[in-house]
């Protein structure tokens, strides 16, 4: 397992968590309040979104909460989802809009991975 400090938001305090990841198994761990809370999917980008749904009540300041964020097919498969591309409506996601999800970031971040789901949805649109 790879770990990475994440920057979160709990009750409006913003806390350190211990982020613990796995690309062979697809599997994550979040340590935090002296908490740990696991999940594992298809690849890890799916566990992401299935941990931040199941902590609805956490923020992650992350490049894979971002609203614009989300895998391709082919990167999900090369990276095991760890890498994801920073979309901009109407613009073909090219190699250098790849970005690592648990990289910092605290602009456009949502707790609700359905918003992700729709913005991606709006972009595949606008690239007709």
């Amino acid at each position: 397992m790879d770990d990475r400090e994440i920057a979160v938001k709990i009750d409006g305090l913003l806390v350190k968590a211990k982020l613990s990841y796995d690309v062979e198994s697809s599997c994550i761990d979040l340590a935090v309040n002296g908490a740990v809370y696991s999940y594992c999917a298809e690849n890890l980008f799916s566990s992401f979104i299935k941990l931040r749904a199941m902590l609805p009540n956490i923020e992650f300041f992350c490049k894979g909460a971002k609203v614009n964020v989300h895998p391709s097919r082919a990167s999900s498969q090369m990276s095991s989802g760890l890498l994801a591309y920073e979309l901009t409506l109407g613009k073909q996601a090219l190699r250098e809009n790849l970005v690592n999800i648990f990289d910092y970031d605290a602009e456009g971040v949502t707790n609700d991975p359905l918003v992700q789901r729709e913005f991606f949805e709006r972009w595949m649109k606008s690239l007709r």
